[in-house]
């Protein structure tokens, strides 16, 4: 074989003289598949794996800087234990892996005894790995409380998708579409899920229509051929009098909704009862009823045709019934599951990592934490609500918390009582990379490994259906361990070592992949597993209690809420003392809770920032670039303004992803930026229960 004639990966690797490992990243969920080049037990390149359908060989900014976690000087290290009362800001002393597993233990079984399993709850972020952290909790211990980060997220979206489709998570086919409308969704500024993004680029220069829907003129907006600046918290408003233009002219899919729909001819009562007029919605979202409906007809004639959000429409107390008729624009005309429609894909045939007989699982005495509090449609818990079980004991006591990469102390609203609950917990644990905010609230820290450092076997988040792997690159930093030897560790001092039998991560990576074709061995060397996207699966019966699309959702009508959606207005409206709406919005170089402490995108972004209508702007005094202080009734920041003119007036939209590391995280991100959570009063959605970031007034001055 010529040089020529050789891959890139194969030149790559005799230049660098270097190993090929196939993995995947892990700045973002999107988990795109990589190969990491490795030489002298170092990272030396990464770039992405170049026959993949997800990245083919491309890499966003995040996971182009990511190898700087493998030697970042302010990783944990080594198991830590408390050494100071809960309250005060935490001190640690070095123990090793026995000792924690033992204070763990202990601990556990104390909390079994005096409260009951269901006393203790993990919440992660959707890493798979958490799978054996799930194994333990729930399958042997008997708690119904293992949960991700979903309400700080996608929780309104995946509520919506889950009560009309009867899906956890569908993708959007950008690429084949000819009308793209996006409800809040920034694709191209928050730079995840690349191949949706490249999608929607080619989609452009093939001519599509692409219409931004959001109070932002955002990055995404920039590149739309029509931005539609709604006021905030009113999408469902104009998704609903949209739905009503395409019904009252006939233009909605007959053949498709008869076969395919559940409730349509209730759901067009339901719009001429409400009175859910194009003008009507004119009045509260601030687009003009001409404009309304030439978009809903131009939506509705073009074929194939996209309505998407994924976090913009909700952060609000009505971002449910907003997510709802964002997604029954779809069911309407007939775009669902066909090629250049949100798609409903097919997941890998990956198995759990490892087989608990029933006879040793211990069944829940209690329902899950979410069903208990009143959220029984929620896909995820509420955790703007922990606090009330944990400090008040309401619906029952939580007393030990296992927290997996996530930082709930700034990542959820009002940063002070999540703090105060930490001192009224008898185990917090925290696995993680870095010393977070969390952390420092907790009883013990144990070091988790990095991406780069660990296996992990998980779905693809690609149209069709697909597997990828993550292999270990390099040996583990310090004495950092992967959560699959971190759960064996404390399974066998809780006696349950048997279950965790693996002595390589081979051997339980062979269990989960024994689905797949060519099994653990195919999977290594490709990188990944997958098929062809499978369209027009809908009329082979969704998950839904029809097992059709439910615009008349039966899952609300069960749990006593509308079956259709409504519009409400949200909770909290500016006035007088706080004239301006807050909003929030991501940046591309930040994601998660590691890159604020990686020192090549802290130079791209060293800071985050506000902006600010310039019409406002006069009228506070607030110049281009100048220091101001946001305050809320409840807490204040200090922050750097960008004076826009892409911004509703009334608004402000601050960009998320700084703030930490003020006092934990590590050295580069120390005193950069600023955090808007503790802004905010604690506003949870009623019904799915999100946290409801949006839900907070403001006024701005100069600093």
């Amino acid at each position: 074989m010529t040089y020529q004639e050789k891959k890139l990966s194969q030149r790559i690797a005799e230049i660098k003289k270097a190993e090929v490992v196939k993995s995947f990243c892990y700045s973002c969920p999107w988990n795109c598949p990589t190969e990491v080049y490795v030489r002298d037990g170092k990272v030396v390149y990464v770039k992405g794996n170049e026959d993949a359908p997800n990245n083919i060989g491309t890499r966003c900014s995040k996971g182009m800087a990511s190898w700087w976690i493998t030697q970042d000087p302010d990783r944990v290290k080594y198991p830590m234990l408390r050494t100071n009362p809960k309250g005060e800001r935490g001190e640690f002393k070095r123990i090793s892996w026995d000792e924690a597993f033992d204070f763990i233990a202990g601990k556990l079984k104390d909390i079994a005894k005096k409260y009951g399993p269901e006393a203790v709850a993990l919440t992660c972020h959707h890493d798979p790995n958490t799978q054996f952290y799930r194994h333990l909790l729930s399958d042997l211990y008997g708690s119904p409380n293992m949960y991700a980060h979903t309400s700080g997220c996608e929780q309104d979206r995946r509520s919506a998708c889950l009560t009309i489709f009867g899906h956890v998570f569908p993708m959007h086919d950008f690429a084949n579409s000819k009308y793209i409308m996006l409800w809040g969704m920034n694709m191209l500024g928050a730079n995840q899920g690349l191949f949706e993004s490249r999608g929607i680029l080619e989609a452009k220069k093939n001519g599509a229509k692409v219409v931004v829907i959001d109070p932002s003129f955002t990055e995404t907006a920039q590149k739309a051929d029509e931005w539609l600046p709604v006021q905030p918290g009113t999408d469902g408003a104009l998704a609903l009098a949209m739905c009503k233009v395409i019904i009252d002219d006939n233009l909605y899919d007959r053949e498709f909704v008869a076969a395919h729909c559940e409730g349509f001819d209730g759901f067009r009562d339901h719009l001429n009862d409400k009175g859910y007029t194009p003008e009507w919605a004119a009045e509260i979202c601030g687009i003009d009823a001409d404009t309304i409906r030439r978009i809903a007809r131009e939506f509705a004639t073009t074929k194939p045709a996209i309505s998407a959000i994924f976090k913009g429409s909700g952060y609000y107390t009505n971002g449910h019934d907003a997510g709802r008729a964002c997604y029954i624009l779809d069911a309407l005309t007939g775009q669902v599951d066909g090629v250049g429609n949100l798609h409903l894909k097919d997941w890998a045939p990956v198995g759990n990592p490892v087989d608990i007989p029933d006879d040793a699982k211990t069944a829940p005495k209690k329902d899950p934490l979410h069903v208990a509090m009143g959220y029984p449609l929620a896909p995820d818990l509420p955790n703007s609500r922990l606090p009330e079980a944990v400090i008040d004991g309401k619906p029952y006591p939580v007393k030990g918390l296992f927290v997996h990469s996530t930082n709930p102390v700034m990542s959820d609203p009002d940063r002070d009582r999540v703090m105060e609950m930490f001192k009224h917990l008898e185990l917090a644990v925290a696995c993680e990379v870095l010393m977070s905010e969390t952390a420092l609230e907790c009883d013990i820290v144990l070091p988790e490994t990095s991406f780069y450092e660990m296996a992990e076997v998980r779905q693809g988040l690609w149209l069709g259906a697909e597997a990828i792997i993550c292999q270990p690159a390099i040996d583990p930093v310090g004495e950092s361990k992967p959560p699959y030897e971190i759960v064996q560790g404390i399974a066998k001092k809780m006696g349950w070592g048997k279950h965790f039998a693996y002595k390589t991560w081979e051997d339980w990576a062979a269990t989960a992949t024994a689905g797949l074709p060519g099994g653990l061995e195919a999977l290594k060397e490709k990188g990944f597993w997958s098929a062809p996207p499978e369209y027009n699966k809908v009329g082979k019966g969704l998950e839904t209690k029809t097992g059709k699309i439910e615009i008349y959702s039966h899952a609300y009508a069960d749990a006593g809420h509308n079956p259709y959606p409504e519009y409400v207005e949200r909770s909290v409206h500016p006035d007088d003392e706080y004239p301006l709406q807050v909003t929030h919005s991501k940046l591309s170089m930040h994601c998660n809770i590691v890159t604020q402490n990686n020192p090549m995108l802290m130079e791209i972004c060293p800071e985050n920032w506000v902006e600010i209508n310039s019409a406002d702007a006069l009228k506070y005094g607030i110049r281009d670039d100048q220091m101001v202080v946001i305050e809320s009734p409840k807490d204040n920041i200090t922050i750097r303004a960008k004076v826009v003119e892409g911004l509703v007036p009334g608004c402000v939209s601050i960009r998320h992803g700084h703030g930490f590391g003020h006092w934990a995280m590590g050295s580069v991100a120390k005193g950069k930026g600023a955090h808007s959570n503790n802004l905010m009063e604690i506003h949870t959605n009623p019904v799915t229960g999100a946290n409801c970031y949006n839900e907070c007034k403001v006024r701005v001055r100069p600093a």
